[in-house]
């Protein structure tokens, strides 16, 4: 038989009082148990939570998202399922209904109320202040905390219906509306006021523990940034106080501009220097020309005491306008004065230099000759080029001090640059740190006025007071009850079926004896009225003597008996039951057949057609050699006046068989039933059979078969059907376009 849906439905059917009882006790046994189930109430809360789409002062980022706004709700979620937020609404609520002096059908109904106040011990009711849930909390709180053998302890974290963490937490649902910013909150409980009052405490309590996480996060961010600023700002002071002394010490007001301005006044320096150094040594170079002309006598008289001491005067007066004149003063006063001192000083070389040139014209008045024109001519010459030498010899005398004071300076400045840099470069990097700080400082409060605006959570719906409970599932669990017992029972029923180790079918025989089904033989049940059993019997037998008759023909003696041998492994497969059936259906052909077996019972046939020989099961049967041999009274007289001889031998595990008959055998048949399984012994007697015989292999007739396994013979099996049971059968088939002819 195929594995259809045909099959499947059969094979239900024949179990269905198993598959209609077991599902009916199932949802029987559900409807009594759950008959005194308490009434459950249902209460919701709303929150909105501006995660997704909410307000914020971060004005630049405009992007969602969305992988950020799922964490964000499912650590909002998990912070509503924490242990932390449900030990204290556990623990707050016992407050609320311990702060009571009386039952509140609003908080807590009177049976919750009394059986509380049974529960709960005295040292714990002592810690009760009336009236003030706040006080009797913190009284609760630090008793819990205490050790972990108290009341309060095994209250919270054991099994109590309306305080512990477990049953809160199993009755709580907690789920994102959409792609919306709301949040809904569902709580369960068979008492009303509990119901209402825990999801009040539980929406103030998250939202609390929610704020204060993210403005805890932010405000450690904010203070850590406040803290590494402080620290950066005393640095930056100190490197700039260290300049600043650093300026003081050293009279420093710009360094790179006063450097550059000592270099440029260097420069110049250096080049009046050269010009000066150059007009003194050429007014030296003229003097001593001119002194080279005059007479021993005019030198004396140019060497006299008071042109001596006006020249000396005029160099120092020269010197003093050249110190004056060319010192490096940053104190303006000083400038100023050093400038009205300078003026006075040429008034007072202007009058030396007049007084020297009425001493030297003095000197030569008297004496006049026809040299006297030339000789003044060279005085004069001398006393102009006088006047130049010792105005440059005073300028650089001073101009050689001040080439050591600008020598002084350069060795004083030159090392105060490397450490001015490294001052400068430590305010730089000062600087630069405090404001990345400032700047991040900055970030982090506009940060925490953004977390700020986000972590106000709005309660939206507030929590209302459940008047009617919620819908029983007792129908729903009565039904799942029923369904659960019919798909436990057609799942046990088909396991079984695919497990069965027995034969059954045509198919499963061949595979598991190795030889090929000649015909099958239904089991008969003749209680049954739907089943024309009579005409399934004539097919069967039919099919059998078919294979009978044409194993006849092919017989190559055509004058002797065709010698049909029927046999079994075990007893009881129905050996004499097919032959009878056989041996009167060959009669009915007219067929004259000869029965030998070891079994009494009377067939009840009669006549010409039909004779029978009895032999009794010993050892014997091992010698025999001819089926003559069964014939010790010598009733047949001639063997080849029957068409056919059937030889039916007992079971060849427990009993001996003709072995040496069992090789001139024409056919044999093992008749086997379809309801057992084939072991290991069957297969070791079959093998021993099929190594004594030498003629064709044996078939099998399976004996006992399932009526519906006669389909596979027959076709439809002829019951009676009404057009519903055909419709639907034709459904299971899918067959929905098959007709009975052609047109």
């Amino acid at each position: 038989m195929k594995f259809n849906l045909l099959f499947f439905v059969r094979l239900l059917l024949r179990h269905i009082t198993l598959l209609l009882v077991t599902p009916i006790i199932l949802a029987s046994l559900v409807f009594f148990l759950t008959k005194d189930q308490p009434k459950i109430y249902n209460s919701k809360a709303r929150v909105y939570t501006g995660i997704a789409s909410g307000s914020t002062i971060e004005l630049d980022n405009t992007k969602l998202d969305f992988r950020a706004t799922n964490t964000a709700y499912d650590n909002l979620i998990n912070l509503i399922k924490a242990r932390t937020t449900i030990e204290t609404v556990g623990l707050k609520l016992f407050a609320q209904h311990m702060s009571l002096d009386s039952a509140d059908a609003r908080i807590i109904s009177k049976e919750k109320y009394k059986v509380l106040m049974e529960i709960v011990p005295e040292d714990v009711k002592a810690l009760v202040v009336k009236g003030d849930v706040q006080k009797t909390y913190e009284n609760f709180k630090k008793l819990k905390e205490s050790n972990h053998t108290n009341f309060i302890y095994e209250l919270i974290n054991l099994k109590h219906p309306d305080y512990s963490i477990e049953k809160i937490v199993g009755r709580i649902s907690v789920r994102r509306i959409l792609s919306s910013d709301f949040v809904d909150i569902e709580f369960e409980s068979e008492d009303p006021g509990i119901c209402q009052n825990t999801l009040l405490i539980l929406s103030e309590v998250f939202v609390k523990l929610n704020a204060d996480i993210k403005v805890n996060q932010s405000d450690a961010v904010v203070k850590y940034f406040e803290g590494q600023l402080n620290t950066s700002t005393k640095t930056l002071r100190k490197a700039e106080n260290e300049l600043l002394d650093f300026n003081r010490t050293h009279n420093i007001i710009n360094y790179y501009e006063q450097t550059k301005h000592i270099a440029s006044e260097k420069e110049h320096f250096e080049l009046e220097y050269q010009k000066v150094h150059i007009k003194h040594y050429a007014a030296r170079a003229v003097l001593e020309t001119l002194e080279s002309k005059l007479e021993a006598h005019e030198k004396k008289r140019l060497s006299s005491k008071d042109i001596i001491s006006l020249r000396n005067e005029l160099a120092d007066v020269n010197f003093q306008i050249s110190m004056k004149s060319l010192g490096i003063e940053s104190d303006s006063l000083k400038q100023v004065q050093n400038a009205k001192d300078v003026v006075g000083l040429k008034d007072r070389a202007t009058e030396i230099k007049e007084n020297l040139k009425e001493q030297v014209d003095q000197l030569y008045v008297t004496d006049y000759d026809h040299k006297t024109l030339a000789v003044t001519n060279i005085l004069a010459d001398w006393l102009e080029n006088t006047i130049i030498y010792e105005g440059t010899k005073a300028q650089l005398k001073v101009m050689d001090e001040k080439r050591l004071e600008f020598e002084q300076l350069y060795q004083v400045f030159s090392p105060l640059g490397a450490t001015m840099k490294r001052l400068e470069r430590k305010i730089d990097i000062a600087e630069r740190e405090y404001l990345s700080l400032l700047h991040s400082l900055g970030l982090a409060k506009l940060r925490q006025q953004n977390v700020e605006l986000k972590s106000n959570l709005k309660l939206i719906e507030v929590p209302f007071f459940p008047i009617s409970p919620k819908p029983s599932k007792r129908m729903i669990l009565v039904i799942v009850a029923g369904l659960m017992g019919f798909i436990l029972v057609a799942f046990t029923v088909l396991v079984l079926e695919f497990l069965d180790g027995n034969l059954n079918t045509a198919p499963r025989a061949e595979d598991k004896i190795e030889l090929k089904v000649s015909s099958i033989f239904p089991v008969i049940n003749t209680n049954s009225k739907k089943i024309d059993f009579e005409y399934l019997k004539n097919k069967a037998v039919n099919a059998i003597s078919r294979n009978i008759i044409l194993n006849q023909f092919k017989k190559e003696k055509g004058n002797m008996p065709v010698v049909n041998m029927f046999f079994s492994t075990q007893e009881g497969e129905g050996k004499t039951f097919v032959c009878q059936h056989l041996i009167a259906k060959l009669c009915e052909l007219d067929y004259k057949t000869l029965h030998i077996t070891y079994d009494n019972f009377d067939f009840g046939l009669s006549g010409e057609c039909y004779q029978k020989l009895w032999y009794e099961v010993s050892d014997r049967l091992y010698k025999i050699s001819n089926v003559e041999e069964f014939d010790h009274n010598g009733e047949i007289s001639d063997f080849t006046f029957f068409d056919f001889i059937i030889l039916e031998i007992p079971g060849i595990i427990k009993s001996p068989f003709p072995v040496k008959l069992a090789s001139t055998m024409d056919y044999t048949f093992l008749v086997t039933r379809a309801n057992r399984a084939w072991g290991e012994a069957d297969k070791n007697a079959l093998s021993l059979f099929n190594e004594a015989t030498t003629g064709p292999e044996p078939t099998i007739i399976l004996n006992g078969v399932k009526v519906l396994e006669m389909e596979t013979v027959v076709g439809d099996l002829p019951k009676k059907r009404s057009l519903l049971r055909k419709w639907i059968k034709k459904v299971v088939q899918f067959r929905f376009f098959t007709k009975k002819t052609v047109a």
